[in-house]
């Protein structure tokens, strides 16, 4: 498994997983997935699912958190 994947991008939100620190995941997403207007930040709110944001990831939750993102 990689340590950091976008694995879903939208218009102004995005989601990533990640084994990384979230500060290093933050970095990663802005240099990987640039918006072109403002820098990704992690969303205050829950997921869709209801799952909180990070939470574990459902294929390695020992080791990576998916993060929701907004621009």
């Amino acid at each position: 498994m990689k340590d950091f994947i976008v694995y879903a991008n939208g218009l102004v939100h995005c989601s990533v997983c990640s084994s990384l620190p979230e500060e290093d995941v933050v970095l990663r997403v802005n240099i990987a997935n640039p918006t072109g207007v403002t820098p990704w930040r992690i969303v205050e709110e829950k997921f869709k699912t209801g799952e909180p944001n990070p939470c574990p990831c459902d294929k390695y939750p020992d080791t990576h958190k998916h993060y929701l993102f907004t621009c």
